[in-house]
């Protein structure tokens, strides 16, 4: 596709984003996002017994030598930190599963040599099955990812499931890198990946920065699959001074969690996020399919100095066609267990998950959004906005939970002065002694 093709594309998905209705926005041609330039005649295989300094080597020819296809054949590969290079397509077989040494990140982009950009490159399956990276030897908290983005655009990552054990880090994060205005990752898909015990805390995704990036069939046992949450405190210290670094235009189609926290997880923190737009999301036994945080500002972050403020999203985001299906064993931060009914709480389990960060308990609700916990206008109170939200449907939860499957107020949503219940649950004291009109007596 030639460059004024792609030019004219660019510019009618724009102006469409700028003056369609939220529900009404459609989503952009994949090419929109990724536009490959693969050179097939200038192919590699990489053998079954290779290793880390091979596999570097084989990703530097190729991109040295103005680009190409690596195959990576099947096998069990124990690597160290790999970084990936422009114009360099690797096509891994179904048999192959990572294992890694690192204690970052696997595979990176856009962090070496200055943090010089890497473009036009990929890493998906090579006949549609799906691959694997294996972190189970990793012990819970551990920290390692498959995926470090940093200064890269034009980008496919796809078709792989991760075998965690409750690690730190995501699968993949999206970061800024480098000076003043900051790099970070622009035009990628990342689609049709599975992560198994992920962290409560952690998951599929996290979303630091990025801008027109499409994710698409992601799921997480356990978790948060999609997370677009800026709370790195390197971040708000930079946005300061630089206000490109934000989330904006970000699409996400067919996101789910089973026996987690969050299929979708919104959380703005001290920044002014644009759009996104998530559509089909669904949950089974998760502490809410859907999470949407208010902006605030973190004492322990220093963010009380002048300059901080509350975040937002923008009030052009959707999020659409939400299926929540209520079950037990729901990954749940304890001080959210006050939104257990109290016929519920003694399903929580007396003891911490191995990610030493939540409990397994019943799932709260379909959504979770505080972001209009007492909400008259945008930001207003600060760090308050209100989303499109469309289609919301629950199944199998307490009829104490409100119709629309919805826990929008942390003082009238909540459950108090439950009797026999083995797990303790905390309540902010201003939070205390307050009504919920839909709590039943027990």
């Amino acid at each position: 596709m030639n460059r004024k093709m792609l030019l004219f594309i660019f510019f009618t998905v724009l102006s469409y984003h700028s003056f369609a209705q939220p529900l009404q926005r459609r989503l952009p041609e994949d090419l929109y996002f990724f536009n490959p330039d693969e050179v097939a005649a200038n192919t590699m295989h990489f053998p079954s017994h290779g290793n880390t300094k091979m596999l570097q080597g084989c990703i530097d020819g190729l991109s040295n030598s103005g680009g190409g296809v690596l195959i990576i054949e099947p096998g069990v590969y124990v690597l160290d930190q790999i970084h990936l290079k422009s114009n360099v397509h690797i096509k891994v077989a179904s048999g192959v599963v990572f294992k890694s040494t690192a204690t970052n990140a696997l595979f990176r982009a856009g962090y070496v040599n200055n943090f010089q950009e890497v473009t036009n490159w990929s890493i998906q399956s090579l006949d549609g099955t799906a691959f694997t990276f294996d972190f189970s030897n990793y012990k819970p908290n551990g920290k390692i990812r498959a995926f470090q983005l940093g200064n890269t655009k034009n980008f496919k990552i796809s078709d792989f499931k991760v075998l965690d054990n409750y690690t730190k880090f995501n699968a993949i994060t999206t970061e800024a890198v480098g000076g003043e205005p900051a790099s970070f990752p622009t035009f990628g898909i990342i689609e049709n990946i599975v992560v198994e015990q992920a962290h409560y805390g952690y998951g599929v995704v996290q979303v630091q920065v990025a801008q027109n990036i499409l994710f698409r069939n992601l799921s997480g046992t356990g978790g948060v699959t999609l997370r677009l949450e800026s709370g790195y405190k390197g971040l708000a210290d930079r946005y300061l001074t630089d206000k490109t670094i934000v989330i904006d235009h970000i699409y996400g189609r067919q996101i789910s969690c089973k026996n987690g926290a969050h299929a979708v997880m919104l959380s703005p923190h001290t920044i002014q996020q644009g759009m996104v737009d998530i559509r089909d999301v669904n949950g089974i036994s998760c502490e809410a399919a859907v999470a949407i945080g208010f902006g605030f500002l973190s004492p322990k972050k220093e963010q009380l100095a002048p300059g901080y403020e509350p975040g937002t999203f923008s009030e052009d985001s959707v999020i659409a066609h939400v299926s929540a299906t209520y079950g037990n064993e729901a990954q749940v931060r304890p001080m959210r267990l006050k939104f257990i009914p109290c016929a519920l709480r003694k399903q929580i389990s007396v003891t911490k998950n191995p990610d030493e960060e939540s409990f397994k308990a019943p799932s709260l609700a379909a959504v979770y959004n505080l972001a209009v916990d007492q909400y008259e206008s945008f930001n207003n109170p600060v760090g308050t906005y209100k989303i499109v939200l469309h289609d919301i449907k629950h199944t199998g939860f307490s009829s104490e939970i409100r119709k629309d499957g919805i826990i929008v107020s942390s003082t009238e949503n909540d459950f108090e002065n439950c009797s026999a219940i083995e797990v303790p649950v905390f309540i902010k004291p201003k939070e205390r002694n307050t009504t919920n009109p839909l709590q039943k007596q027990i």
